[in-house]
């Protein structure tokens, strides 16, 4: 089976991360695994040696033709069984360039309806995944967004796979000396963007290093919305007990030393963050939102509204002062990690493929 992935880049994007570890996982099942990509990243260490056909289009940017005259350039010469297209840039270009070619198009759906304003954009990509040979969502609420346009046939839910190895991950050394005796460590890990709740976390997160002095905070990611988080904690002056961190590859690390993590995400697809978080025994505090609950229940995590700090902040020092009840649910959360695991995500995705591949379906 030769399958051709189409990206944008490898940046530190959950979609990015879960392309990084299935595309090698099928090369090593015997699949001529092709991935075409404008840009690296934090994940792209991953994927080289990795078996996989590596392809670097040059043009790049969402309105630039030429990057879809060589997507296009590099079909014919490919000349895959299947292409599998992920995030809007690539599911437009990308998708457009499959159905010309008459080759069967699997469009991935990485986050749920609200992550699509009404536009010519989100018209095109409708456009395209109506023609689609197979829709793959991460979550049930993914799969909800398409059902209106597609038919269930054409339908799957794929979740996330998370590493077994991130459950059992070693502390390393910046983890290890941070914070200092054992101090409780509350961290989040994500892009500043309006999804991810930006304002009112960074709210809650002054509450709580207001109303515990010896807690620490460590807030890992970049765009736009973090120069704004930046200038809000350096306002309160709590130096080292609260810093903004870029993107770390030893997340699993921290994870795994740190008393909580919090994600309060507006809304959401299938959180990568918050199961490695799960995978790695580290207790949980989430907005209550549906991508959430699909996953976890109040006897694996502790849910708090999306809009009110003062309840965030309230959760969060509850499961800083109730460890042991708090490890608990943390154990719960990890059974339900344990259960995606990178063979079973891989030996899904093979046969969604071979599918496509054997109907040869373009439209439906």
């Amino acid at each position: 089976m030769k399958v051709l992935q189409l990206i944008a880049s490898f940046g530190p994007g959950g979609a990015e991360r879960q392309l990084s570890l299935i595309a090698p996982a099928l090369a090593r099942n015997g699949d001529d695994v092709h991935v075409a990509y404008c840009s690296a990243g934090p994940n792209f260490g991953r994927i080289e040696g990795g078996g996989v056909q590596l392809h670097a289009l040059k043009p790049s940017g969402n309105h630039n033709p030429a990057l879809a005259w060589a997507i296009l350039r590099l079909l014919k010469r490919v000349r895959p069984d299947v292409v599998q297209t992920w995030l809007l840039q690539m599911d437009v270009l990308g998708g457009h360039a499959a159905l010309l070619c008459k080759v069967p198009l699997i469009v991935s759906e990485r986050s749920s309806a609200a992550a699509y304003p009404p536009g010519w954009k989100t018209r095109l990509r409708l456009s395209v995944g109506k023609r689609a040979s197979c829709i793959v969502a991460n979550s049930l609420g993914g799969l909800d967004y398409w059902r209106p346009h597609v038919g269930a046939d054409r339908l799957r839910v794929v979740r996330n796979c998370v590493l077994p190895a991130q459950a059992k991950v070693a502390v390393s050394e910046s983890a290890e000396d941070f914070p200092p005796n054992g101090l409780p460590l509350v961290i989040f890990a994500g892009r500043f963007s309006h999804e991810k709740n930006i304002p009112n976390l960074v709210e809650a997160l002054v509450l709580v290093a207001r109303r515990q002095p010896d807690a620490f905070v460590i807030m890992f990611g970049d765009g736009p919305e973090r120069a704004a988080a930046t200038l809000r904690v350096a306002a309160e002056g709590f130096g080292e007990r609260f810093v903004i961190r870029d993107y770390s590859a030893d997340l699993p690390a921290w994870m795994a030393r740190a008393s909580v993590c919090v994600s309060v995400s507006h809304f959401e697809g299938h959180p990568n963050v918050v199961m490695e978080a799960a995978a790695a025994g580290c207790p949980l505090v989430l907005s209550d939102i549906a991508a959430h609950r699909e996953l976890f229940d109040e006897n694996s995590c502790a849910f708090a509204p999306a809009g009110s700090p003062g309840l965030i902040g309230d959760a969060v020092l509850q499961t800083l002062h109730n460890p042991q009840h708090a490890r608990g649910r943390a154990a719960k959360a990890r059974l339900v990690a344990s259960g995606m695991d990178l063979d079973s995500t891989v030996s899904t995705y093979r046969t969604i493929y071979q599918s496509a591949a054997a109907r040869g379906r373009q439209t439906p």
